[in-house]
């Protein structure tokens, strides 16, 4: 019987190799398949972890991300 996993969007933390921190967003089945699509996406010598902050349930629909995408985060998505 085959698994299936819910795809869900986290926030990933990347850390640059002049230390400089940016935000981006990934769409997996879990917090480590998501760092691991990021990694995939950033220069080698860069590191990405999960970040602390989470994104509401409204923020992932808005997002409209397929499972496997990254994109760095390079506005606010937050709703007023």
């Amino acid at each position: 019987m085959a698994r299936s996993f819910e795809t869900r969007v986290y926030l990933i933390r990347v850390l640059t190799d002049d230390r400089t921190s940016r935000l981006w967003v990934a769409a997996g089945s879990s917090p480590e398949d998501a760092v691991r699509l990021v990694l995939n996406a950033i220069p080698e010598g860069w590191s990405a972890s999960p970040a602390q902050e989470q994104l509401t349930s409204a923020e992932m629909e808005r997002l409209n991300l397929k499972q496997g995408e990254v994109h760095e985060i390079t506005r606010t998505i937050r709703m007023c």
